[in-house]
């Protein structure tokens, strides 16, 4: 039998790819509990100023006493939305302007990285703007609906596995994925009417009941998604 002509050192990349998964912390503690956005609220207290993309934090920093400054590609009408107009009006995938280099002690993109076009020039935008030591918090969908408006006002593009989360994160230090939701959650969700139909009224109950009954490692890599935490490092 005629040998492959090898074109590419395959071997070593599948070292390198599974060093970069591997090295990314998976911490449990809230697969059954969602709790990331008191998570955020805790880890930048303190801190000077944070960009909130999306505003994904909108309601959960009462108590911050730094700036918080948010950015999205709509602009909103806050009259009808009752909704505070961003900050910042851009695209995360095209370069950030000089002035907000290394500004930020933490960026927060919570549910946004499914709905951009790339993620990776986003992700190398974020650690641009943070300062050296700062923090990255983000949450991306790894099974989850399709969830774009039919205005597509914004669109959905991808989803992110346990492996895409620690490659997105290449870059940073300190990578630790939260998981969130067991796989029946995930899968409970796929249903558009279950979460404003159930899981809201019954405030989760049901889905924890069923992920703690049901679930095992193998679960954690098939959750609802991943919440994480990065640090930018020293230049």
């Amino acid at each position: 039998m005629t040998e492959p002509r090898q074109i590419h050192d395959v071997e070593g990349l599948n070292q390198r790819l599974q060093a970069i998964t591997r090295r990314a912390r998976v911490d449990l503690r809230y697969l059954h509990d969602d709790r990331s956005r008191a998570h955020v609220a805790g880890a930048i207290d303190g801190m000077a100023r944070v960009l909130d993309v999306g505003a994904g934090m909108r309601g959960a920093l009462t108590g911050f006493t730094g700036k918080v400054e948010t950015l999205d590609l709509n602009d909103i009408d806050a009259t009808e939305q009752n909704l505070t107009r961003p900050d910042l009006l851009g695209d995360v995938c095209s370069p950030f302007p000089d002035w907000m280099a290394g500004r930020y002690d933490a960026v927060i993109a919570l549910a946004i990285l499914e709905h951009v076009y790339d993620p990776a020039a986003a992700v190398a935008n974020f650690r641009g703007a943070l300062k050296p030591g700062g923090r990255l918090f983000l949450y991306v969908p790894w099974m989850w609906r399709y969830h774009a408006p039919r205005s597509l006002v914004f669109q959905d593009y991808q989803r992110l596995s346990r492996d895409g989360m620690a490659y997105l994160l290449r870059d940073f230090d300190e990578v630790t994925l939260y998981p969130l939701r067991g796989k029946y959650s995930a899968i409970l969700n796929m249903l558009k009417w279950w979460k404003p139909m159930v899981e809201r009224r019954l405030r989760g109950r049901v889905n924890r009941l069923v992920d703690a009954r049901a679930s095992d490692w193998r679960n954690t890599m098939q959750a609802s998604g991943f919440f994480a935490e990065a640090v930018r490092p020293a230049d």
